[in-house]
């Protein structure tokens, strides 16, 4: 039996459909918590339900909730408040209306993707080997990044009657800003074929502040960035064709430059010094946090997205093995994105149930179905017939 079950919203669904119209929605379908996203990165979505809007191109790397400047005073970052939020906090409105409808809050909270902060403040961002910036992703590592993750944390920790803060992106992005099924920013191409080893190099941040703590504990960047650069241009230079002495994977790259593999020790422990001081910042307000497999998250999420019920399971399963005694897990499931070759999506009632069901029987903790505003209404509505198939405690 599952304790809970979750639905990823955006604050807009609220304004563009009813704050109280789709807050009833919710617990009409038996939704025990929401998840609203409070800060979010761009983007330019397809709705399929929504009464005001088809297409709509987010604004860039803003919150939308009302933030409290001293959160923020420790670095040069600031966050910068939605256009939609301005004149009404609809973060504070969105929980007071579903606390009050009996429904919990989690706050969907993207911390270092962000193109607009990216451009600002491009010392934070991550830069490749050869000096480039990604501006859509903020080092982990960087002073000004780590102060900006904290200070989202202490404001909607402190300030919002948030259950749980879902982090999103509290780690190191790849220089492709999308992903399989996610399109690419900015007509994002690449007209130069790259293998999966060039593409990982090119991942690799070189920014100032990776470049002086992997140095102070021992790794010779420099000689690595060298080799780097070197492989890569001789690849350029070479294409269409590939250099045959070339290594072909990372692990043989690896294998002849083993500080690759002390720098990926920097990235992990930057990470992990991220997280464990956002767990101590929640913690402090009574909040957890929900995210990726990481000792200092409570909650971890594992994504079944695209996946058959057996799938779902199998997902379900290995995840709950791999959890820490402090742990609860949440499986998430994806409705709509049902293109082809999108895998094994929801496509009826029936497979919503199965794929429900799936994560009941292998325990999970917790449902997450992601997300309402791209959703086919229909979607939506087979959530109701998924937990009031016995899944869900009373």
């Amino acid at each position: 039996m599952l304790e809970s079950a979750m639905m990823f919203c955006f604050p807009w669904d609220f304004q563009d459909e009813g704050l109280d119209d789709l807050v009833r929605r919710a617990r009409d379908l038996g939704l025990t918590h929401l998840a609203v996203a409070t800060s979010y990165h761009a983007g330019y979505f397809f709705y399929a339900h929504n009464p005001k809007r088809r297409v709509h191109l987010l604004e860039d790397g803003v919150v939308y909730f009302h933030p409290d400047e001293s959160c923020y005073a420790e670095g040069p970052i600031r966050p910068k408040i939605a256009e939609m939020s301005r004149q009404r906090d609809w973060i504070r409105d969105i929980c007071d209306a579903a606390i009050g409808a009996g429904l919990k809050m989690v706050s969907w909270t993207v911390l270092l993707h962000n193109t607009r902060l990216g451009l600002l403040h491009p010392e934070a961002t991550i830069a490749n080997a050869f000096g480039d910036r990604h501006p859509h992703a903020l080092s982990p590592a960087h002073p000004a990044s780590i102060a900006l993750a904290q200070g989202l944390v202490r404001d909607l920790a402190s300030h919002y009657p948030f259950e749980s803060l879902l982090l999103e992106a509290p780690n190191y992005r790849n220089r492709a800003h999308g992903g399989t099924w996610v399109s690419g920013h900015h007509h994002e191409r690449c007209g130069t074929h790259l293998r999966p080893l060039e593409m990982s190099l090119l991942d690799l941040s070189f920014n100032d502040a990776d470049v002086q703590q992997a140095e102070a504990s021992g790794v010779d960047v420099q000689s690595l960035r060298s080799a780097i650069q070197s492989h890569l241009l001789r690849y350029f230079e070479a294409a269409p064709d590939v250099p045959v002495d070339l290594p072909g994977t990372i692990e043989q790259f690896q294998e002849r430059h083993p500080a690759l593999t002390e720098l990926e020790a920097h990235y992990a422990r930057a990470e992990k010094a991220l997280l464990e001081a956002l767990h101590g910042e929640a913690h402090s307000h009574g909040v957890t946090l929900i995210g990726s497999a990481k000792p200092a998250i409570d909650i971890v999420m594992a994504g079944a997205y695209g996946a058959s019920a057996q799938r779902v399971a199998e997902v379900t399963a290995s995840a709950r093995a791999a959890l820490q005694p402090h742990q609860k897990l949440m499986t998430a499931l994806r409705m709509g994105f049902t293109s082809p070759g999108m895998g094994d999506p929801i496509t009826t009632e029936q497979k919503m149930i199965d794929a429900s069901r799936a994560v009941a029987e292998n325990g999970a903790d917790m449902i997450g179905f992601y997300n309402y505003a791209e959703a086919p209404p229909r979607c939506v509505q087979w959530i109701g017939p998924a937990l009031r198939s016995g899944i869900l405690e009373a």
